[in-house]
C-alpha cells in the first residue's frame, strides 16, 4: 500500500481550505487591550474593542465595540458605534449609533440611525456622500 500519495494529497486538500476561507470576506478584530497610535486601512471588516488613535478606513464595516474608543477620522460603507468616538465620520451607506455609545464630531452619511440613549455631538450632513 502507498501511502505517500495519500500524505500528498491530505496537504494538498488542507493547503486548498485554508486558501478558500481566507479568500471569503473576513474581519480584523482588535481586542481590548491594544492601543494604536497610528492609521489603520482594510478592505475587510474591523472590529475595535480596544483604542486607536488615528485614522480608520475599511471598504466594508467598521464596528467600535462596547469597549472601543477612537479618535480620528473613520471612512467605511457601513459604520457601527457601540462604544466611544471622536473626530469624522463618511460613510457610503448606513452609521448606526447604538443604545450606549457616545459619538462627538461631523457626520457624512446617507442613513443614519440612532438609538434611544445613544450621544451624537457635532454636525451632520445626509447629502449624498459617497467614501474617496
Amino acid at each position: 500500500m502507498d501511502f505517500t500519495k495519500n500524505r500528498k494529497k491530505d496537504k494538498a486538500e488542507k493547503s486548498e481550505e485554508i486558501n478558500s476561507s481566507t479568500n471569503v470576506g473576513s474581519e480584523s478584530f482588535l481586542g481590548r487591550t491594544i492601543k494604536i497610535k497610528g492609521n489603520i486601512t482594510s478592505e475587510d471588516s474591523i472590529i475595535i474593542e480596544g483604542k486607536v488613535s488615528g485614522n480608520i478606513q475599511s471598504k466594508n464595516t467598521v464596528t467600535i465595540g462596547k469597549s472601543g474608543n477612537t479618535s480620528g477620522k473613520i471612512e467605511a460603507e457601513f459604520i457601527n458605534i457601540i462604544g466611544r468616538a471622536k473626530g469624522d465620520i463618511f460613510t457610503g451607506k448606513k452609521l448606526k449609533i447604538h443604545s450606549f455609545a457616545k459619538f462627538d464630531g461631523n457626520i457624512n452619511s446617507e442613513n443614519v440611525v440612532i438609538e434611544e440613549g445613544g450621544i451624537f455631538n457635532g454636525n451632520m450632513n445626509m447629502s449624498e456622500k459617497k467614501i474617496r
